[in-house]
């Protein structure tokens, strides 16, 4: 192939929809830079704002539009809804393969407000089994965070019955959608959601710098604002808005991150989720049945269904990282290697020393890519 193949999704998804690049080049054409609520602006730039909180109300069964919360990314999100959710004393859950997102957050808390934090144990392949919570749960037990699937492993876990269990408790839960808003579909409702943490830029297909946080109903309520400055908005008060969305907006919003998100989410409502998800979980299929023809272990569980477009792997006769660039090098498909911000995940897998190499797919990945790069593996590994 003479262009390179892009296959680290997981991370970002490379080409944006055609409508959303569009969208963007005619905001900048326009020169629409104007502050939301800081001025007599275009009518055009409030309607934005308004309709990508209404599409990602329906997108997540949200149970109004003021609930959608824009921040920088998911990190910056899932910062604010724990620091804004626990105390001094509080007992957290959470699980043996979060990202670095939750992990180091929690940890924070852990040195500086005194919280306690249990991880649920997860199998090697990054199963989880709900019934363990039940006995992990304590009296001060107050949240429990979790991933939807890990970036590493690729499996997702049984948020609702998790959930259901923490709800019989009174213990409020945050999910972190990164790997998996815009491949599954997430109802807060159904599911037990207080809190959905998401990002912009990797299924969604927005720019990077966009993200935020959904909340359930009366959850404003339960959460302290960490950041606070100018809304735009009740300017005459030293405390920051009680209402929503601004009591969890402070400061210039990014107008062209929630422009992407808009556009993006009307031609992933366009396609179907179902669709997109399909053309990926049958690329993702057709990727495992080829590695088990080839020398390397694959991490995560092995059936396509049961995990998001995320395949890692460790070869024995290649380091991860040679191996990575030997893939770039050789037939430029760009790849991720080593502990991907996860090292919980791979001390669950047992490649906390060797790293892995990681592929990951979205909807412009194609059949052929795929079966380019079992090639690639496949002379790469047998020299």
């Amino acid at each position: 192939m003479k262009q390179s193949v892009y296959l680290n999704h997981a991370a970002t998804s490379n080409h944006k929809f055609e409508a959303t690049i569009q969208s963007l080049c005619q905001y900048l054409e326009k020169n629409n830079n104007i502050n939301t609520n800081r001025g007599s602006q275009n009518i055009d730039e409030l309607e934005v704002v308004f309709e990508a909180r209404q599409l990602l109300a329906e997108f997540f069964h949200a149970p109004d539009p003021a609930h959608i919360i824009f921040t920088a990314n998911a990190t910056t999100s899932l910062n604010m809804v724990l620091n804004g959710l626990l105390k001094p004393g509080d007992h957290v859950l959470t699980t043996e393969v979060e990202h670095n997102a939750v992990t180091r957050p929690l940890y924070l808390l852990e040195q500086r407000q005194n919280i306690s934090v249990t991880r649920i144990p997860c199998k090697s392949d990054g199963r989880l089994d709900p019934e363990i919570i039940e006995s992990l749960i304590r009296p001060e037990t107050k949240v429990i965070v979790m991933t939807h699937a890990s970036n590493v492993l690729g499996t997702i876990l049984p948020v609702k019955e998790c959930f259901e269990i923490a709800k019989a408790h009174g213990i409020l839960t945050v999910l972190d959608s990164a790997q998996t808003a815009g491949f599954l579909a997430i109802d807060i409702e159904e599911m037990l959601i207080d809190v959905l943490a998401y990002t912009g830029h990797k299924s969604l297909m927005g720019l990077s710098g966009i993200g935020g946080f959904a909340l359930a109903q009366n959850m404003e309520h339960k959460i302290k604002p960490w950041m606070s400055g100018g809304t735009g908005s009740a300017s005459l008060s030293l405390e920051q808005p009680d209402f929503l969305p601004d009591k969890f907006e402070p400061g210039t919003q990014n107008m062209l991150g929630i422009l992407s998100l808009r556009s993006s989410l009307e031609s992933i409502k366009a396609l179907g989720l179902n669709k997109i998800a399909d053309h990926e979980r049958a690329l993702t299929a057709r990727f495992l049945t080829g590695l088990k023809k080839l020398p390397v272990t694959i991490l995560g569980c092995t059936e396509a269904i049961q995990r998001v477009p995320v395949v890692s792997i460790r070869s024995a006769r290649v380091d991860s990282g040679e191996l990575s660039q030997k893939l770039f090098d050789r037939y430029q498909i760009v790849t991720r290697s080593g502990l991907h911000c996860s090292p919980l995940a791979h001390q669950t897998a047992g490649t906390l020393k060797t790293g892995a190499v990681r592929f990951s797919f979205g909807w412009n990945t194609t059949l052929d890519e795929i079966e380019y790069t079992l090639k690639a593996l496949k002379e790469i590994l047998s020299e």
